[in-house]
């Protein structure tokens, strides 16, 4: 079975909407361990979602069901997903009542019209704007919220090897991404996605972004401009954790494949992240526990494109995330821990 509960048992089917009531069931009983539960959760929001769809007010109506769903923000966007009117109208009330994180991240995961609009409404009225933010939500000066990620999420796998028309090419030289590699701060190449293989992208003058790595093991943001070819420059970095050090890595070429979620991967620990040969993720939220960029230019929360882990090509340490300004035509790649 692709669930794999690190601890509170062996896992149960989830094979028809019954044993989906049946999950829903160990939730309002709260006879589970939550990360049992959370890993299960996963796996349906990772395959049968809509099986949920119909216990989506019964979880938000009652704060001790919410708060014993141990999830990521990926996947209770995924389960939550245009609930109701009524569901938002609950978390709106209790938000105003007493603020709490776990009621924001299940109003930001609705989606819907009034949600954005209540989040929006929330922040004004004193809510913690920076919850929002790291988990890839904008509240501009006026008008409603607004998503910066597309909903649309796919695991990104890995195949080592030579393979010179790859789609999404990975190990690339650093003349291929950045216009003068003698200038640049840029000293690595993770990957480069092809944006029309990842559905709801925001339009983009370039076919390629890129994700790239700095001589620096972690915490760390680089903005850059793109030119004509796709190519970064005036690129300006930001470092937490500058080190002097050289940092070695592994020279592997090879392509990424972008996959659905689906019942074909291992779903541990909350997360599809130990499915052999998965390193990252298209799509879908940012990682929602660090700050996310904002236009140098425009000041507007960047739009999330991927997240990959530093397995995919060696070279430093933790995840790497690709941002996009589409007015600006600004690009950021951050590097932030594990956790």
């Amino acid at each position: 079975m692709p669930i794999k509960p690190l601890r509170g048992g062996e896992p149960i089917p989830l094979d028809s909407p019954d044993d989906v009531a049946a999950l829903v069931g160990h939730l309002s009983r709260g006879d589970r361990e939550p990360a049992w539960l959370g890993t299960h959760f996963a796996y349906l929001a990772g395959t049968r979602p809509e099986w949920f769809q119909p216990h989506q007010e019964t979880v938000i109506a009652d704060p001790r069901l919410l708060a014993r769903l141990d999830l990521s923000f990926a996947d209770l966007r995924v389960l939550f997903d245009g609930a109701s009117d009524r569901c938002v109208e609950l978390l709106y009330r209790r938000l105003r009542d007493r603020w709490s994180f776990g009621e924001a991240w299940a109003l930001s995961a609705i989606g819907t019209d009034a949600a954005l609009v209540a989040i929006a409404d929330d922040v004004r009225q004193g809510g913690d704007r920076e919850v929002y933010e790291e988990s890839g939500i904008w509240i501009p000066p006026a008008g409603p919220a607004e998503y910066r990620f597309t909903p649309h999420r796919q695991v990104i796998t890995l195949e080592a090897g030579d393979f010179p028309a790859a789609d999404h090419p990975v190990g690339l030289p650093l003349d291929r991404v950045v216009r003068d590699p003698s200038t640049s701060p840029v000293s690595w190449h993770y990957l480069s996605l092809r944006l029309a293989d990842i559905p709801g992208l925001p339009a983009w003058p370039a076919t390629h972004a890129h994700l790239i790595g700095l001589n620096s093991w972690c915490m760390w943001t680089l903005f850059a401009e793109v030119d004509s070819d796709g190519r970064y420059e005036a690129e300006q970095a930001v470092f937490e954790d500058e080190t002097d050090d050289e940092i070695g890595g592994d020279p592997t070429t090879g392509r990424a494949v972008l996959r659905p979620y689906g019942p074909d991967l291992l779903y541990c620990n909350g997360h599809v992240d130990l499915t052999p040969g998965v390193v990252g993720t298209v799509g879908g939220p940012p990682l929602g526990i660090y700050p996310n960029p904002s236009c140098p230019s425009c000041k507007r929360l960047m739009f999330h494109t991927a997240t990959v882990s530093h397995h995919i090509r060696e070279y430093g340490d933790g995840w790497r995330s690709l941002y996009l300004c589409e007015d600006c035509h600004t690009v950021a790649v951050t590097a932030t821990g594990w956790n």
